[in-house]
């Protein structure tokens, strides 16, 4: 079961603004691309030196090379290197993802793992909607709409648990007094 379709003018947006985007990038790509020479400076803006006559008995005047900077640029390297991801709960999140079209099963022992080690952590429900769209693509329609109820009920204003609702067509009712 699919998601909803996204009404017309919605849809238009939705389609529109990447292909909009995708014809901008050309653009400037081929733009940037058809300017010859555009990084190459003019010679008239080399600066002038002045030469004078060297005598033939003197050694040409080299200018000292630079120091190496090797010990500097691995520095900076290992400075601009993000640093490792650190959240195992994260790797396990981004596993289930991989695994959610090609192996619905793996999804599901992921997050046994993770509901084990992890529990009721802040990412619980991003871990509840991979399981959703897991139980869903398995044929178990069922188990998948009870849980996506869990998550609304659990998590009201969480992302990932109205994701899940919707995707499973849940509409939860209004908190707050009747009327």
């Amino acid at each position: 079961m699919d998601a909803p379709r996204p009404s017309g003018a919605r849809r238009a947006l939705l389609i529109g603004l990447p292909v909009a985007a995708l014809a901008a990038a050309a653009f400037l790509f081929v733009d940037r691309d058809e300017r010859p020479g555009s990084n190459a400076r003019p010679r008239s803006a080399e600066p002038r030196v002045a030469r004078e006559p060297q005598r033939r008995d003197e050694a040409p005047v080299v200018p000292p090379a630079p120091p190496p900077a090797t010990a500097t640029v691995s520095a900076a390297a290992q400075e601009s290197e993000p640093a490792p991801d650190t959240d195992p709960e994260a790797s396990i999140i981004d596993r289930m993802r991989a695994a959610l079209t090609s192996n619905p099963e793996e999804v599901l022992r992921l997050d046994d793992e993770a509901s084990r080690d992890f529990g009721d952590s802040p990412r619980a429900a991003e871990r509840g909607l991979l399981r959703v769209r897991a139980l869903v693509r398995l044929d178990r329609i069922g188990q998948a709409r009870s849980l996506a109820e869990d998550l609304i009920e659990r998590y009201p204003d969480d992302p990932s648990a109205k994701s899940a609702a919707a995707y499973m067509g849940i509409h939860p009712r209004p908190r707050g007094p009747s009327r």
